[in-house]
């Protein structure tokens, strides 16, 4: 019975530490405007997708495509920046 009760209050206290570590993180993300280019050119491929289902296939391709190069570029900025932090095995 105790170890139930335990268990119980871990949940509760753990589902609310990771709630504030989450909220920490995301308020820490500064949170970019569109601009009002960005803004037209999102409304007009919405109707274009809309309009007709190659549309869509194409629209939906290029925002995999985007996520895919966004994703890519992350990756090789976090790489990056590891290789320059990491320590040289430099005998000079």
């Amino acid at each position: 019975m105790p170890q139930s009760l335990l268990a119980k209050i871990a949940r509760i206290g753990g589902n609310r530490l990771l709630n504030q570590a989450v909220d920490r993180i995301d308020s820490a993300t500064p949170k970019a405007k569109p601009s009002l280019t960005g803004t037209l050119a999102g409304a007009a491929l919405v109707r274009i997708a809309s309009r007709s289902v190659p549309g869509a296939i194409v629209v939906t391709g290029g925002l995999i495509a985007k996520t895919l190069h966004d994703r890519r570029k992350a990756k090789r900025q976090v790489s990056g920046l590891a290789q320059l932090a990491a320590p040289t095995d430099d005998p000079a």
